[in-house]
């Protein structure tokens, strides 16, 4: 029997909330026992990654707000016209919307929110006791988020469920393919690292400026790629005036957005995360699928991805010396380094694999 889905995510980003969405999606879109439909923001980049699916979709010109009433009245009519069954929200500035369908709805739907933020206050207050009270299930893709959920959220436990996320395990990143890219990009050094993510001062790329700042005075030389979309560009100024100030021009560089960073990052020595509080970290487990070493910070559910100097290494959250001493340690040790990568891509393997993660995501939203 065909389950009717539909995927809802209004934000006009593209980081890994979104990229989440749209890969579920896709695959959603190839199960023979779902019907998928989308709503989405007209002319974001997530809308137009997924109009070759050619699904129903429901499109608004912009995100929906608190209590959105023309846009729950056009979806309230889409849901019902379509029949669906299950609502999967993706963003939490959506699940308004999708709470007041529900309740103006007379058609019964599944109303379903995986959610990637953190959430460090409590939510008990009647404006979310009505969100959350119509809300079926609600999907943590950490520990560390279902144990927030529990503790601030107006949900029983039996509605939360936890599903790490999982990267596609890649099969055109040979040693090969990685030479040309390097010689491509110009990606050389005698120790590199990269660092993947939209610049936004909660990404914290300035720790990594500041750690190769510290290890060229002590005459350790390290390369970094700084790699993201620009979604503040007062900090990537302060970020480029702080290279000039170090004198690090020739050691740290800006890349945008990369299509296929699995791919990239096999081209590093070392893949480091620094966001203060990174609910998971999906760049971490790419790197490891990529058999790349990963350094992350020790806040959020990062640790739950880094067995520190087991699969990878933690440091002290927002402490660029810690940071420092992180790479110095493997900048030193290179057989370190490769046991670390080779545990890491084995962890990968085992316990971030999409497909698995996928059915886990699937078996959760039917309920």
């Amino acid at each position: 029997m065909t389950m009717k889905i539909l995927e809802l995510c209004l934000s006009p980003d593209y980081g890994g909330l979104e990229l989440h969405m749209r890969d579920f999606s896709r695959w959603l879109s190839g199960k023979p026992d779902v019907e998928l439909f989308l709503c989405l923001q007209e002319n974001s980049r997530i809308q137009k990654d997924l109009l070759d699916l050619k699904a129903p979709s429901l499109n608004f010109s912009h995100k929906a707000g608190k209590f959105p009433w023309q846009k729950a009245s056009q979806l309230k009519y889409f849901i019902k016209q379509n029949k669906i069954e299950v609502v999967h929200v993706h963003w939490k500035f959506d699940l308004p919307l999708v709470a007041l369908v529900k309740q103006l709805s007379r058609r019964k739907f599944r109303f379903v929110h995986t959610r990637q933020m953190n959430m460090p206050g409590k939510k008990r207050d009647p404006y979310h006791r009505f969100i959350y009270g119509k809300m079926d299930c609600f999907i943590a893709i950490t520990r560390y988020l279902e144990k927030q959920a529990l503790e601030n959220l107006p949900l029983s436990a039996d509605k939360i469920r936890q599903v790490y996320y999982g990267v596609e395990i890649p099969g055109n990143v040979t040693s090969e393919r990685t030479e040309s890219l390097k010689q491509e990009l110009d990606i050389k050094g005698d120790f590199t690292v990269g660092l993947l993510g939209r610049l936004s001062e909660y990404k914290g790329q300035h720790l990594l400026i500041e750690a190769i700042g510290r290890l060229k005075h002590e005459n350790i030389f390290v390369n970094a790629w700084i790699v993201g979309a620009t979604f503040e560009p007062d900090y990537k100024a302060y970020l480029q005036n702080l290279v000039e100030r170090k004198q690090l021009q020739k050691q740290i560089y800006f890349m945008d957005f990369y299509p296929n960073p699995i791919e990239l990052m096999s081209c590093f020595d070392a893949v480091v995360l620094t966001t203060k509080n990174e609910t998971f970290g999906l760049v971490l487990i790419e790197a490891m699928h990529a058999g790349v070493v990963v350094i992350g910070s020790d806040e959020g559910g990062v640790p739950e991805i880094i067995d520190h100097e087991k699969t990878g290494l933690l440091f002290k959250s927002w402490d660029s010396e810690a940071l420092a001493s992180a790479i110095r340690k493997l900048y030193k040790d290179s057989e370190f380094r490769q046991t670390l990568a080779a545990a890491g891509r084995e962890k990968a393997l085992r316990q971030f694999n999409l497909e698995q993660q996928f059915q886990k995501f699937y078996k959760a939203i039917k309920g």
